[in-house]
C-alpha cells in the first residue's frame, strides 16, 4: 500500500504533515495538549501518525471548510470551525468523491489506501472565532481571522515559535475563484493585517516550506494590485473542470515554487474584439 502521508518537524513543538497530493496540515504539540491545525483531504490515515508524535489530549481546527483541508477530519470525533465556512459542508463532500475518483483512475493512488470519507464518519463541529486562544501548556496558539480565500478563512498564530500557520489565506497561487471567496480588496486588507502580526514565517496548505513575513506587503500585496487592472488568462482546474477563473500570472517561472506570483479570481476574462478585415 502506498505510503500517503508523511510527517517533518519545523520548529519545536510543531510538525508538518503532508499526504500524496501534498497537501499539508499541522501538528502542534505542548505538555498538556495538542491542536492539529486542518486535516488534508483524507487520504491516508490520520490518527496513527498523529498518535506516533504524540499521545496528548488533541483538538482539531480547520483554517477553512474546504475538503482538502477538512477531508481528514472525518477521522476524528470532532472539529472546530469558523461560522461562515459552515455552509461549506454540504457541497464539499460531493467535490471530494469526484477528485477521489479522478485520483483513482489516473494512477495518483490505489482504492487500497484508507480514505475518510469511505471508512470514517462526519465529526461534530463547534465554531472558532477571531481572537480564540489555545493554551496548550508551553505554547498557545491564537485564531485569527483571515478572510478572501474563503470568507472564514482563518489562520493559527504559535505565538512563542513566532509562526503562523496560514492555511489558504495567503500563498504564492493565491484562489480566490470560489462562489465563497472575497474580491482582491478583501485579500489585500487581510494580507495588511497579517503584516501586523508578530511573526517570523508562514507555512500554508500547500507547500514543503515556510515563508518570510517581509514577502507580505512586497510581492504579494504587489501581485494583488496587479491583477486589478490585469485581463488575465482563462484557467481551469485540473481535477475539478467545473472550477474556472482568470488567471492573473505576475512573477517567477516554476508554479511550484515560493517565489512564484500569481492570483486566481472569479470568471473568465472578458472576450477580445476581433478587428475587422
Amino acid at each position: 500500500m502506498t505510503k500517503t502521508i508523511r510527517s517533518a518537524s519545523i520548529a519545536d513543538g510543531i510538525w508538518q504533515l503532508s499526504d500524496v497530493l501534498d497537501d499539508r496540515c499541522y501538528l502542534v504539540v505542548g505538555e498538556r495538549r495538542a491542536l492539529l491545525v486542518d486535516a488534508m483531504a483524507g487520504y491516508g490515515d490520520l490518527r496513527p501518525v498523529v498518535a506516533k508524535i504524540c499521545d496528548l489530549p488533541l483538538t482539531v481546527v480547520l483554517t477553512h471548510n474546504h475538503y482538502d483541508h477538512s477531508g481528514g477530519t472525518y477521522w476524528f470525533d470532532e472539529a472546530l470551525v469558523s461560522e461562515p465556512d459552515l455552509p461549506l459542508i454540504a457541497g464539499e463532500r460531493a467535490l471530494a468523491e469526484q477528485a477521489y475518483e479522478t485520483l483513482v483512475a489516473d494512477g495518483t493512488f490505489a482504492r487500497d489506501v484508507p480514505w475518510s470519507f469511505s471508512q470514517g464518519s462526519a465529526p461534530s463541529l463547534s465554531v472558532v472565532r477571531d481572537g480564540d486562544v489555545f493554551d496548550l501548556g508551553g505554547l498557545t496558539v491564537e485564531a485569527v481571522s483571515l478572510p478572501g480565500h474563503t470568507a472564514g478563512s482563518m489562520g493559527y498564530l504559535v505565538r512563542e515559535r513566532r509562526i503562523l500557520l496560514s492555511g489558504d489565506a495567503v500563498t504564492p497561487i493565491m484562489c480566490i475563484f470560489f462562489e465563497e471567496s472575497l474580491p482582491v480588496e478583501t485579500y489585500r486588507k487581510t494580507l495588511a493585517k497579517m503584516s501586523e502580526l508578530p511573526f517570523d514565517e508562514f507555512w500554508t496548505g500547500h507547500h514543503g516550506v515556510g515563508l518570510a513575513r517581509e514577502e507580505l506587503m512586497g510581492s504579494f500585496d504587489a501581485c494583488a494590485a496587479f491583477s486589478e487592472g490585469d485581463r488575465g488568462h482563462a484557467w481551469q482546474h485540473t481535477i475539478l473542470p467545473q472550477f474556472e477563473g482568470t488567471l492573473h500570472f505576475f512573477s517567477g517561472t516554476d508554479a511550484e515554487s515560493t517565489d512564484f506570483r500569481a492570483i486566481i479570481t472569479r470568471g473568465l476574462p472578458p472576450r477580445r474584439k476581433r478587428k475587422r478585415v
